[in-house]
């Protein structure tokens, strides 16, 4: 027999032996299952854990990139747009200085079409002033007669 057994079975004999039964039998036992059975399962957890930060971190940094580059988009947008003014005032001015040109070769084409007119009327002056020219020498002549 052990010695435990000559022993009288008392309440901090029955808590020492306990004690021991669960730190020699049920704790070797509990640590293998946990070793065996659990631990793989939190590996594995923490692995996936390790993962989705991995891919969360990835996110982020994307994310910081993407809005770093929207940020020189709308820099970009904004200089574009103030072009796009410029442009369309430019174009504006354009049309007005050929809304203008238009109209005076409206009016050069009006005046050409008067110009054959003018041109009459250029010939029958002269031949009014040729006319009354001659009248002037008859008169002349008319007066020098007796």
């Amino acid at each position: 027999m052990s010695p435990m057994s000559d022993q009288p079975v008392t309440l901090a004999v029955l808590t020492t032996a306990l004690a021991q039964f669960h730190r020699e039998i049920i704790l070797p036992d509990i640590e293998s299952v946990v070793e065996r059975l659990i631990t793989p399962r939190f590996d594995e957890m923490n692995g996936h854990f390790d993962a989705i930060y991995h891919k969360l971190e990835k996110l982020e940094t994307d994310y910081e990139f993407f809005k770093v580059g929207l940020a020189r988009v709308e820099e970009r947008l904004q200089v574009l747009e103030h072009q796009y003014q410029d442009l369309l005032a430019g174009l504006h001015r354009l049309e007005d200085r050929l809304s203008r040109v238009e109209a005076q070769v409206d009016q050069v084409a009006a005046d050409r079409g008067k110009e054959p007119l003018r041109a009459e009327l250029a010939d029958l002056r002269a031949r009014v002033d040729v006319l009354q020219l001659r009248v002037r020498n008859l008169e002349k002549r008319v007066d020098r007669e007796p």
